[in-house]
């Protein structure tokens, strides 16, 4: 299958890429994500340009697997609830997570979305795909959420919008789901001066464009926004990272040199 997505679209290919990798690690993997394996081998792409990305095959794996446990969590606490991903593109936490209960809706642009549909054809009922960009606010009326709890999930895509636009997103979340949990991943702004450095990603084809140094400064982009806690990418998981690990033992390491997730919640209105 011919893959035609260009600048932050295709961007979507790397954390499949990167989850396929993690899974044919073996004994030694943070997940199991058999979908990505398949999905990735279905795909006219050359991967190989990826060969070097190590960093971006950990983190990404790092990530998601902070993101699973903490989704889980929530699955637990809330057995009947909606997931959002926002700018979800090739994601397939439904295969690793579901519960059997929840409904999972995976919102991104048109050729995305139809490059997804392609990819997994015959898709659960309560896998929804939305073909529209998150900054469209009509796709909120898309969403079946009415008394269900709500988790809001941005992994691997805030980076490439600027802060005016995140203000423009998180006004349409708190206006659309109030009472919503979220899980964000953040760029520190040290990270996106040094992109030219990056392993995976150009800064010509699709250039990071917002951060925070701390996930509380999030609260100041909405009134609705509650921040509750934060983590970076290393913390609990140094003896993926090599040196690296090592290195983010130093306080303004940890801080500055990789991403984090931020929990939040959005006030009732």
């Amino acid at each position: 299958m011919k893959v035609t997505l260009q600048g932050v679209k295709e961007t979507a290919l790397i954390p499949l890429w990167a989850r396929a990798c993690e899974t044919e690690k073996g004994a030694s993997r943070l997940f199991d994500d058999s979908v990505s394996v398949e999905m990735m081998a279905k795909l006219d792409y050359d991967f190989g340009k990826f060969a070097k990305a190590k960093w971006s095959q950990i983190g990404t794996a790092v990530r998601t697997h902070i993101l699973d446990k903490d989704i889980q969590e929530f699955l637990r606490r809330h057995p009947d609830p909606v997931c959002i991903n926002l700018a979800g593109g090739l994601d397939t936490r439904y295969y690793r997570l579901d519960t059997g209960r929840a409904d999972w809706y995976n919102l991104d642009l048109p050729d995305v979305t139809a490059l997804r549909r392609a990819l997994l054809p015959e898709e659960p009922e309560r896998v929804h795909n939305i073909s529209r960009s998150i900054l469209d606010p009509s796709w909120v009326s898309l969403i079946e959420a009415a008394g269900r709890p709500v988790l809001l999930i941005m992994e691997g895509a805030a980076m490439y919008f600027s802060a005016d636009e995140m203000k423009t997103l998180f006004a349409i979340l708190a206006e659309g789901f109030p009472g919503a949990s979220m899980l964000i991943e953040v760029m520190p702004p040290f990270i996106i001066s040094q992109q030219k450095h990056h392993d995976s990603v150009s800064e010509e084809t699709a250039p990071f464009k917002w951060g925070v140094k701390d996930g509380s400064e999030l609260e100041a982009m909405n009134p609705a926004i509650l921040y509750k806690e934060q983590r970076t990418l290393y913390e609990g998981y140094r003896k993926y990272w090599g040196i690296m690990g090592i290195l983010s033992y130093i306080p303004w390491w940890n801080r500055n040199c990789n991403d984090k997730i931020v929990k939040i919640a959005f006030q009732q209105r």
